[in-house]
Parts: C-alpha cells; sequence; structure tokens
C-alpha cells in the first residue's frame, strides 16, 4: 500500500500517539521512581516535555473526530471549518513536542559531565537558537492568513494567505536544524563519557543510552524527504496528510525523552536484579549471604561515592581538556544516577552497632567481597 493510499491517518495517528505517549510518560515515571526524590532540572524539563506530549495527544485526538487525517470528500461539509481551525492549533503546539526535549538532554549532561561556562553556552545557544526557529512557525501557522479565521474559513470576504512556500521553507529549516541537534547530542558527549574513571561496560551503556537518540534524526530525514509530497497533497486536501505529520513529530519528541531517561534508570535495574536474585537463591543461608554482599558493596560504593561527589560540587571542569573526576565502581558514581541509589540502600538489611565512642553506625550484615 502506498503512502497516500491510507483512507484514514486519523485513526492511525490516535493509535500511534497515545501508544507513544504511554511509553514516554511510563519511562519518566521509572524516571522520576529511581531518583527517589532527588529531583533535578533535567528532571522537571522531561515532566513538562510529557505534559506537552499529553497536550498534543489530546488535540490530535478532538482533530480527527472532525475529520483530520481524511480527505475532505469523505468529510461533512460543516465539519471542515472545524478541522481545519483544530489543525492550525494541533500543528502550532506539536513543533514544541521535539524541541522542547534537547533542553532535557541537556540538562541530563550536565548531572552526568558537570561541563563547565563554554560547553554550557554552546548547549544552550543551540537549543535556544532551535527554539527560536520552532517559535516563529508556531506563530506563523497563525499569522499566515488575515484575518487568522481565513485560515480555515474560506468564505470570509477579503481574506488572504500567504504563499504555502513560506511554510514550506519554515518547515524544511526547522526540521533540518532539529535533526543536525539530534545527531549533536547523541554523538558529542560520547568521548566525554568514555572518559569517566568508571567500568568500562557501564560507560559503553551510558553512550549507546545517549547516542539512540539519532533514531530521531533517522526519524527526520525521512519526514523531509517526504515533505514535498506532503505540501502537494495539503494544497488539494489539506485536511488528509496532516496526522501523519503529527505522528513523526511526536515520534521524534518520545524518542528523545526516552533517549535521556535511559541512564536514569540505573538503581531500578539494580533493585529488580537484586530481587530477581534473592528470589532464584537455593536457600536461606545462600539468599543471606547473598544480601550480605550486595549490602556491602552497596554500602562501600555509596560511602565513597558521596565522599567524591561532595568533593567535587562547585568544581567546573575545563571544557576542551576535560578528564573527569568522577572516580568509582559503578555508574552510581554518575551524580545523576547516585541521587537514586538511596533507595537501594534503605531496602538492604543493616544491623546498627554502637562503638566504642559511642557513636552509631550502620554495617551490612556481610562485609565479604562480591
Amino acid at each position: 500500500m502506498g503512502l497516500w493510499d491510507v483512507e484514514d491517518y486519523g485513526t492511525i495517528a490516535d493509535r500511534a500517539c497515545w501508544s507513544m505517549f504511554a511509553v514516554t510518560a511510563c519511562e519518566v515515571s521509572s524516571r522520576i521512581f529511581s531518583k527517589g526524590g532527588g529531583l533535578g532540572m533535567d528532571d522537571y524539563i522531561t515532566v513538562f516535555c510529557v505534559v506537552v506530549m499529553l497536550v498534543t495527544c489530546i488535540l490530535i485526538t478532538i482533530g480527527t473526530q472532525y475529520g483530520l487525517g481524511r480527505r475532505m470528500e469523505a468529510i461533512d461539509p460543516p465539519l471542515i471549518p472545524r478541522a481545519l481551525k483544530w489543525n492550525v492549533i494541533i500543528s502550532s503546539v506539536l513543533i514544541w513536542t521535539f524541541s522542547l526535549p534537547k533542553f532535557a538532554i541537556i540538562a541530563t549532561l550536565k548531572r552526568i559531565l558537570n561541563y563547565g561556562l563554554k560547553t554550557t553556552i554552546l548547549f544552550w545557544g543551540l537549543a535556544l537558537s532551535s527554539q527560536a526557529c520552532i517559535s516563529a512557525t508556531s506563530v506563523w501557522w497563525y499569522k499566515q492568513c488575515d484575518p487568522v479565521e481565513f485560515g480555515w474559513n474560506r468564505t470570509i470576504p477579503g481574506g488572504k494567505c500567504a504563499s504555502t512556500k513560506v511554510m514550506s521553507d519554515l518547515g524544511y529549516f526547522t526540521s533540518a536544524y532539529s535533526a543536525f541537534l539530534d545527531v549533536f547530542f547523541a554523538v558529542y558527549p560520547i568521548p566525554f563519557i568514555m572518559r569517566l574513571n568508571m567500568p568500562l561496560k557501564n560507560r559503553i551503556l551510558v553512550s549507546i543510552a545517549l547516542g539512540l537518540s539519532i533514531l530521531a534524526f533517522i526519524l527526520t530525514i525521512y519526514k523531509l524527504t517526504i515533505f514535498g509530497e506532503i505540501f502537494v497533497v495539503l494544497a488539494e486536501n489539506p485536511t488528509y496528510p496532516v496526522p501523519l505529520l503529527d505522528i513523526l513529530g511526536l515520534g521524534e519528541g518520545c524518542i528523545l525523552v526516552v533517549c535521556s531517561s535511559l541512564p536514569t534508570l540505573g538503581p531500578l535495574f539494580r533493585l529488580a536484579r537484586g530481587k530477581v536474585r534473592t528470589l532464584s537463591g537455593s536457600g536461606n543461608g545462600s539468599r543471606t549471604a547473598s544480601q550480605g554482599r550486595r549490602s556491602s558493596a552497596t554500602h562501600r560504593g555509596l560511602s565513597s561515592t558521596s565522599g567524591r561527589w561532595d568533593k567535587l560540587q562547585g568544581h567546573q571542569l575545563d571544557d576542551e581538556e576535560r578528564t573527569s573526576s568522577h572516580a568509582g565502581k559503578s555508574i552510581d558514581d554518575i551524580p545523576l544516577v547516585y541521587h537514586g541509589a538511596d533507595q537501594i540502600h534503605k531496602t538492604l538489611e543493616f544491623k546498627v552497632t554502637t562503638s566504642a565512642k559511642g557513636d552509631r553506625r550502620a554495617k551490612p550484615i556481610d562485609d565479604r567481597d562480591t
């Protein structure tokens, strides 16, 4: 079946967009749970992105009820102006779903790499310039017609609209720039992550998790390749191809949010792995010993990590010759993930002993090395 042989893109858009939102919302919920209350700017930005996606999905569903996704001859004539009106509203909001997650990625990288002033200016400069283009495109969806209502009600006397080439050019530029930033933020941090003083496996996993955002670049490139066809179809059936663009735009944003959240789920994975190992133990004795060993390793890791990170706070590293000071035994040594490690610490069994000096300290049940 060809791209333009589909009878109703509205139904497809409803299912696809809500499915992508559900996966993204679950991922972000796991992220918040893993942090254990120690939320930072990256978490708040990510949650805001999810809220914008939720609003977008609701708008898409409303628009499809009026006929978006179907050809104009298949829509009741009284519903066509409403469908076109919701098209303008959806399009002006949708483009924010794949621009805002870039700020979440920048804040996430800040928590991982603690980069300095010059890198901060570079990252935020790129993201803000992209957001400026997005904002201009969002406004143009309304201002391209005078009066604005003429965009969905062509019976208004004296109304006129700008050439569709203006919107086409804006769409090409903003999408191409967004694709460039997707690749940049996926590839640029990898050399710095690989220089972290932590196990190679963990460095590779974090690099892959963030690098998967290059999938958003691939999706955007596909969108650019069909832009020309879409605008040709829009000239004849302005209600028909819109939901396809909605799917691609929301998909890009969901990929970015999911990829930026993956590195934060370390504590949740370790907690789940610990429970699986406990359930698979052959007896009470082996389970107790296993818990003791994990308690000892986690306790030592948390203590050493806390000390190292306390010393690092407020210390900005050079941008060009950076070598990370996050030395440690596990991915918990990345402060981004460390906040959630307290939840694991609380789930382990510790006995409290009182030293000769009267101070109280937590000691693992079993101090043997893993």
